[in-house]
């Protein structure tokens, strides 16, 4: 039915614009490598390092089903003010999005070479480069979707943050090894910004919400202690 309507376009903006910024931030994230690498090698290399980081695709999909599956219950149960279900399912999407990444990253060590070796003989070179980016994964997946977290929690401003300082160390990074140590310097670079991120994020929510995200258990509390944070 027809009722009276209100406009917040201010306030929208400020609760949407680092959204943006983290959407753009994260695809320049996920593509630094790559840009850096077209920039210092040559196509032949470039082939071979684009072949071994998108082989890993597979492993990112975990994270992504489980962050499109998760993100709005995260509200849900946040909004509901039962913080003890709130705080086991965010514990139960980091098992949700570890334990698979974890299996189908040990799948991809061992069969890593033979994915490779469907674009030609040369690509097994890229073998180093899963094995080092693997490293990177899995620890990123140990907090989960915590950038989920933060987003439906309110918190968007805390995690773009985060992802404005992953991606300038990244840049640095991969400036500094590239040089050094050519694909693999490109494959540290990436995995390096990747463990940052899965540390200041678990740091972001734990300071911003007191909340343990990471795989590893941590002492329950009882609801009267979060109602006394908020």
């Amino acid at each position: 039915p027809k009722g009276p309507r209100k406009y917040l376009p201010a306030k929208w903006l400020v609760i949407t614009m680092p959204i943006f910024l983290i959407e753009g931030f994260y695809n320049l994230l996920t593509n630094v490598d790559i840009i850096f690498v077209s920039h210092y090698m040559q196509p032949d290399q470039v082939a071979v390092y684009f072949a071994a980081a998108k082989t890993l695709a597979l492993v990112h999909f975990v994270y992504f089903a489980v962050k499109a599956a998760a993100a709005h219950r995260f509200s849900t149960y946040r909004a509901s003010g039962d913080h003890s279900r709130y705080e086991q399912f965010i514990q139960e999407t980091v098992h949700w999005t570890f334990w698979p990444s974890l299996f189908l990253a040990l799948f991809m060590l061992v069969a890593g070479k033979y994915f490779l070796m469907l674009f030609g003989p040369s690509f097994v070179a890229g073998e180093s480069i899963i094995w080092i980016l693997t490293i990177g994964i899995i620890v990123r997946s140990s907090v989960g979707p915590a950038e989920s977290v933060l987003t439906m929690s309110g918190k968007q401003k805390a995690y773009a943050f985060v992802y404005a300082v992953t991606l300038m160390l990244n840049l640095f990074l991969n400036w500094i090894l590239i040089p050094i140590y050519g694909l693999n310097g490109a494959a540290m670079a990436t995995t390096l910004a990747l463990i940052f991120e899965a540390f200041a994020l678990y740091a972001a929510a734990l300071r911003t919400l007191d909340l343990h995200i990471f795989i590893l258990p941590h002492r329950k509390r009882k609801d009267t202690d979060f109602q006394a944070a908020e």
